[in-house]
């Protein structure tokens, strides 16, 4: 049963009997794409045969949150309405990357609790762009990986940065690359006095004045291919983002953080604080329903030094990815530490279904792959395409069958 974050589903037997007073609710649900600058314009179409608006489609929302509203299909209500105002304690999304994310942390529940109630009493409109805390919630966070995807997650351990600077002064010596090589030897001097989060906050407060440096640190990266340090990952991140953001401090935090590169079906799992930004790809997202995002760098959007620092977690993770624990045939769980959601993914074919699994709360099923019918003992159901989503409340034990892949969330 999905009672707990320490308990497992449960296959119940088909001949198990069912309460007269529970209803089955299994509701289409829909939305569209949100336009973010850094969205792509065709993974999303390309993957799941949507069509394409000729912008870039970023994210596609799937929960409570009144930031993107999702409808029932078929009518003008949404999902908030038909929970009569009740919000799901979790947000599912699918999120496209045609270009970087901005550098960014969330709060924890105390920060986001005391942030909110700040910019409330400072008469600060929810909508102003200057506002950090759009609402009072922490936002933990997992992605799925559906294509190939590239992120920044956490910070690398100080060691490893300081050798790969060392390693780029004496590089950049070599190619005359004098500002760079000053810098650098500048920022493995604070490392050590002042640790990372001390070269975090020099590099936020040097915005405007590193134009020069972030200029020869991409001339760097052109020059040094084919050699494979523990920065070359990092390094070839840096003439794209150069190119998009020039002389931005988040080119050199870029160099602080630990680029991993997500299969699909693999996920990194986000905590309260930790530094990250998704470079490319397309994914399936799961989170607390927030939309509390503290930025860096890489955004034309507002930043707060002071507010990121005091929200940044500065030790290196201890995961950087993992991949999901297999319950059952066709049934696999993302191990989570969140106390706001379960992600489940669900693989089912002609010769495998899954019977009778029991959701005592709400959730959220979008269909990633095939079709996939979904449906109960009383032999309602409802088919989900690839690219579709259905909301399920109430009935409490479902059915999955057809041949098809996807992922369930729920608390």
């Amino acid at each position: 049963m999905f009672q707990n974050h320490n308990e497992h589903p449960v296959l119940l037997a088909l001949s198990h009997a069912f309460n007269a007073h529970w209803t089955l609710l299994i509701r289409k649900i829909s939305n569209t794409a949100r336009d973010y600058a850094w969205g792509s314009q065709t993974l999303i179409p390309e993957y799941f045969g949507i069509p394409a608006t000729g912008g870039p489609m970023a994210e596609v929302w799937f929960g409570t949150h009144i930031g993107s509203p999702t409808k029932i299909e078929g009518t003008d209500e949404s999902l908030l309405e038909l929970r009569a105002g009740k919000e799901l304690p979790f947000l599912l999304k699918i999120l496209a990357a045609g270009q970087p994310l901005s550098i960014q942390a969330h709060p924890n529940k105390e920060q986001a609790l005391a942030g909110f109630a700040r910019e409330n009493a400072a008469g600060v409109a929810i909508t102003d762009p200057a506002r950090d805390y759009k609402d009072n919630h922490h936002k933990p966070e997992m992605i799925v990986a559906l294509t190939p995807f590239t992120a920044l997650v956490g910070f690398r351990p100080r060691v490893d940065v300081v050798v790969s600077f060392q390693r780029l002064a004496m590089l950049a010596q070599q190619l005359e690359l004098h500002e760079l090589e000053d810098a650098l030897a500048q920022w493995i001097l604070a490392i050590r006095h002042d640790g990372l989060s001390g070269l975090f906050r020099d590099l936020l407060e040097a915005r405007g004045n590193l134009d020069m440096v972030t200029g020869q640190l991409s001339t760097l990266a052109g020059l040094s291919g084919g050699v494979d340090n523990i920065e070359s990952a990092n390094l070839k991140l840096v003439p794209q983002l150069q190119e998009l953001y020039p002389g931005d401090p988040g080119i050199i935090i870029s160099q602080l953080l630990n680029v991993i590169e997500l299969q699909p079906m693999e996920a990194t799992e986000l905590g309260a604080g930790n530094v990250h930004a998704y470079i490319a790809g397309l994914g399936v997202e799961v989170m607390a329903n927030s939309d509390n995002v503290l930025r860096g760098g890489l955004t034309p959007k507002h930043i707060n030094t002071d507010e990121l620092i005091a929200v940044a977690d500065f030790d290196a993770p201890s995961q950087l990815s993992f991949t999901a624990q297999k319950l059952a045939e066709g049934l696999f769980k993302y191990p989570s530490v969140a106390e706001d959601y379960l992600l489940y993914r669900v693989e089912v074919s002609g010769s495998q279904l899954l019977a009778d699994i029991q959701l005592p709360n709400a959730a959220i099923v979008l269909c990633t792959a095939g079709e996939i019918a979904i449906g109960d003992s009383k032999d309602e159901r409802e088919v989900l395409r690839k690219g579709e989503a259905a909301y399920l409340d109430e009935a409490r034990f479902y059915s999955f069958t057809g041949s098809g892949t996807a992922f369930l969330a729920t608390s």
